[in-house]
This record gives structure tokens, sequence and C-alpha cells, in this order.
């Protein structure tokens, strides 16, 4: 049979593990200004911003990310930056008698009172970093300087142009060699064209690096760490955008906005937000994705499909708190993998929130039958029995 799209599909492996992107930063520092554009490559389009202001002691910093609230990069007043990439696993081996905290409060201690990044080096040097070891982080501050954190790599350079994606600068000896299409047709573009400072060169430039494929660029953004500036594109369109004054954000107070909302409701990029969150068809999008090709389960499976379908189901069942929404998407994946034990356990999961026990218990049994090592789906048909009795008992 022809195989579904599995060039596409077999990007996905790369994402995991969950709630991890694949996304580009370029770095361009030319008469005394600094613009950094990136793009953030993903399923969902369910991404935020959110402003906190400054006080007496702090600075105004514009946060974004998903649904679950993590920041998945910065920008402060100061001008300093920040984007966090998936890695492969790379070991932090320096963690004796660093200090644990989590790493969102390390991030929100850097953004909230640093400006360079040699403050952000000598501060994470104190930090058990050992939660980046599936990730990098890439500061950029308003001098042009970025700091690269990878295992126990701390790289800064000053260098009038950079580059960073889903690769590590410590584990190759050039970036001719790294095997991302996306990346290196960036680079093409900057080798052809004469850099400009401005954030219309910066958004052509990110446009090279853009993907259009099952895990698209969801949104750009282009910094002027100066003039603290903030270009967004939505869905790969390098045409439309919003700018942003972080200092006029910060005078309306803390708030936050889905990035979607900022753009007219006949935008490409709003309108697959509004398919992709429609409750009574969620999986809509993904199977007009999919419409038209052949494949079987077994390709599903070799290319991660499954893991998608579980990212997909538990954005609906535990950020959009719509279990209705998780059992469609879930469903849908049987459908299409009827022999996995995993999408059985999930669907019990979302059965059990909407506390139908009735149809959990049903597909943890068949989650067991499938995998009789799942350990989940035996303590849940035991909760479930119990819950069943005390109903039945009052």
């Amino acid at each position: 049979m022809k195989k579904v799209a599995l060039a596409c599909l077999c990007i996905l492996i790369c994402l995991f593990p969950l709630d991890h992107h694949v996304c580009s930063v370029y770095k361009l520092t030319k008469n005394g200004k600094t613009i950094v554009g990136n793009n953030e490559d993903y399923f969902s389009p369910n991404s935020q911003f959110w402003f906190e202001e400054g006080r007496k002691d702090t600075f105004g910093v514009m946060y974004m990310g998903l649904l679950n609230n993590f920041p998945q990069g910065a920008f402060n007043e100061a001008g300093l930056m920040y984007d966090g990439f998936y890695e492969p696993y790379l070991a932090v081996n320096e963690t004796e008698g660093k200090l644990d905290i989590p790493i969102e409060e390390a991030l929100k201690i850097v953004m909230q009172t640093m400006t360079y990044v040699e403050e952000v080096q000598a501060y994470l040097s104190t930090i058990n970093l050992s939660f980046i070891t599936n990730g990098q982080l890439v500061f950029v501050d308003k001098s042009g300087t970025y700091l690269i954190i990878e295992g126990d790599e701390m790289i800064v350079g000053d260098e009038p142009e950079k580059t960073f994606s889903n690769f590590y600068y410590s584990q190759i000896t050039s970036v001719d060699e790294v095997n991302l299409e996306y990346y290196q047709n960036g680079r093409k573009f900057l080798a052809s064209t004469t850099e400009k400072e401005t954030l219309d060169y910066c958004s052509e430039a990110m446009s090279h690096f853009a993907q259009a494929n099952i895990a698209h660029t969801q949104y750009s953004t282009i910094y002027d760490l100066n003039e603290l500036k903030v270009r967004v594109h939505l869905l790969h369109d390098f045409e439309q955008y919003v700018e942003l004054d972080l200092k006029q954000e910060f005078t309306k107070g803390n708030h936050r906005t889905m990035i979607a909302e900022l753009f007219p409701k006949e935008s490409a990029g709003y309108q697959f937000y509004e398919t992709y969150n429609n409750p009574d068809h969620p999986s809509k999008w993904i199977e007009e994705y999919l419409k038209g090709q052949e494949f079987t389960e077994e390709d599903l499976t070799n290319s991660g499909f499954d893991m998608v379908i579980n990212q997909l189901g538990y954005e609906w069942l535990n950020y959009k708190q719509d279990a209705e929404g998780a059992i469609k998407m879930f469903s849908y994946g049987i459908e299409l993998m009827p022999n996995n034990a995993n999408l059985y356990d999930s669907l019990g999961e979302a059965y059990f929130q909407h506390k139908d026990w009735k149809n959990s218990l049903k597909h943890y049994r068949k989650s067991l039958e499938l995998n009789p090592e799942n350990e989940n789906a035996v303590k849940m048909v035991e909760k479930i029995r119990e819950l069943e009795k005390t109903d039945s008992g009052k």
C-alpha cells in the first residue's frame, strides 16, 4: 500500500518527549542593533503571550508558551530574550553542590532581573541544570552576545550572525553537517543575501527557515532587542503580521492573549486555530491532512503517529478541560490504530475523567488485553471497581 506521507510523519519522532517543539532562531547584530527571529513549529496553534509588568526591582517580561503556561521563550524590557529547543539526550553531569530549583523559577529570576548574557551565565552556573538533558537554552542580549546552554556546556559568542535549531553546537564540527532541511534552507537564504538590521529582513529570513507540514510553523516572532518591538507572523504567513511595543504592553498591566486572536478572523492562521479547536470535531484538521492517503496501522505506529494522537488528546483533556473532545480524539486514533494499547489506555482515562465508569473500564480492559503488562490499566481497573461499589451503595 502507498505509505501516508511518511517523510512528514517521521519528522514527528524528533518532537518527543511531549510538550517540546522544533524551532529555529536567527540572530543578527549590525550597526549597533540586534534583531532576533524565532520560528515555533508544532501541531497545536494554542500558543499564547503573557505579559508581567515590572516592579521597583524587576523588569517587565513578555512570555510565550502553550496552554500549560510553561514559558518556552521570553523577552524582557532590558533587551534580553531566550528560547528553548528540544534536543536528543545529552547528559548533565556537573550537578554536585548546585542549587536545585524548578526551571520555571530559574528562568523567571533571569528574565526579571538580568540584562546581559554574562549575568545569566554566572547565575545559571550555580543551578543544577539536569532538567535540560533533552533540551538547550539560547539567550541573546541587546549587545548581540549570545549564550548557549547544552549539557554541561555554556558557550558564549558575539558573531554578528548566528543560527540555532534542534542540534548541539558542542556535538558538531560544522553547521554544514546538520541534517535538518528547514535549517539548511534558511542558511542558504542567508548566504545568498546581504543582511540588513531590519524587521523586514529578519522576517524574510525566517520565512526560509519555516515549515509547512503536519508540525508546521505556528508562529514567528521577530524581536528588535534595542527598540523593544516585536513583529508576529501566524502560521508561516510572512506577508501578514502584527507588531507589539513591549513598553506599551506593560502599561496595560499583567495580561495574556492567544496569539491567533491577534489576527483577523479571515486569516488562514485564525481559520486553522478555529478548526483545530472545534469541540464537535476535534480531529477534523488531521483527517483533512491524511485525506486521500493510504497507510497501514504499522506505518502509523512506526512513524510515531500514536504519540501525536496522545499529544493532541491530552491537550483537550488536561489543558482545555474538555473530556468529550479528548474522547473524540482518542477514539479517532483507535480507528486508525485499533491494536494500540496505549491509545486504549488514554481513552480509558478520558472516560474516567468524564465519570463514565462503564466505558472507562471497557477501554482499560482492552488495553490490558493488548498489553498485559500495563500496570496503569491494572490499577485503574481496580480503582473503577471500587468506585462502582461506592456508587452502588449510595
